[in-house]
């Protein structure tokens, strides 16, 4: 099966990113700047993004998007995590980027980095999904680092982000394996050697995806819910896109019916467990015959 090039044509826009990304996120943007910043950077080169600019800053580890009227500000001592992506036709291509102006972080991003190559390293020659975790948690034991135990890349299929298959950060056995033209994300998350290593739900959601597409009678959700379709599909959003047209107190009462309904999914923030900062750093690739493309 040929792996469509949607994902390369992502791939590049995204891979171009990367660099100009870490070029421009500075203190003291906005957490809100620097979303509004990728995506319309995004759409520039011509994608959409394939969910909402992640802003993790210290123990803010994965999916806190900036609404309208944050104003919170990133500082000369806070670890930033910007986790974005791009997608034609539903077709994604994930990464993320570590950023500080601190230099106590720098040996974990070093080795967060190092980790993501070590497991791409295994990827290419072993499609076991437990020891490429094996070499992401090695290399951080290498240097009194933990890595996050309860998150993991993925793989990636037309409008799902998140798919069927998981890569652990630590090792598993009796995990599935990789199979050929199979397109995946490796993100190794690595914290301090003395935090818990895992993360928790924080009470702020503010990224779903639409999981039932289904008439309820009521016109105001129905037409949500066809809006939501046409732009989104199945993939992730966040309500600072639609608040134009549905507006800042009407369309937060609408999305908490759709997920009462289960019609929609909501994505907690993830802190770590014990306040430790956290970087992360992620590719995402795909298996293409015996040989593996790195598409970011």
């Amino acid at each position: 099966m040929r792996v469509p090039e949607q994902y390369s044509k992502a791939g590049k826009i995204v891979r171009e990113m990367r660099e100009w990304v870490v070029e421009n996120v500075s203190v003291p943007q906005t957490y809100l700047e620097i979303a509004t910043m990728v995506e319309d950077e995004i759409a520039r080169r011509g994608g959409q993004p394939a969910f909402p600019t992640g802003i993790g800053v210290n123990a803010v580890t994965a999916h806190y998007a900036p609404q309208e009227g944050d104003e919170t500000k990133i500082g000369e001592d806070d670890l930033v995590k910007i986790d974005f992506g791009v997608h034609f036709d539903g077709y994604v291509a994930d990464t993320a980027v570590t950023v500080t102006e601190s230099p106590k972080y720098q040996v974990l991003m070093d080795t967060t980095k190092r980790a993501l190559e070590a497991a791409i390293n295994v990827a290419k020659r072993d499609p076991r999904t437990g020891e490429i975790g094996r070499a992401i948690e090695a290399t951080a034991k290498q240097e009194g680092f933990k890595t996050i135990s309860n998150l993991s890349g993925h793989t990636i299929e037309q409008y799902t982000v998140h798919a069927g298959k998981s890569i652990p950060n630590v090792y598993a056995p009796n995990q599935p394996t990789l199979k050929r033209d199979e397109v995946f994300a490796i993100e190794p998350f690595l914290t301090w050697g003395d935090a818990a290593g895992y993360v928790v739900d924080d009470p702020r959601v503010n990224i779903f995806s639409l999981i039932m597409r289904k008439r309820t009678g009521v016109k105001e959700l129905d037409d949500l819910v066809e809006y939501i379709w046409n732009l989104r599909k199945t993939l992730p959003f966040t309500p600072r896109w639609f608040t134009k047209d549905y507006g800042r107190e009407r369309l937060p009462k609408l999305l908490a019916e759709l997920e009462r309904r289960r019609m929609l999914r909501g994505y907690p923030t993830l802190v770590e467990a014990s306040n430790a900062p956290v970087a992360q750093f992620e590719h995402t690739m795909k298996l293409e015959g015996n040989s593996l493309v790195i598409l970011t």
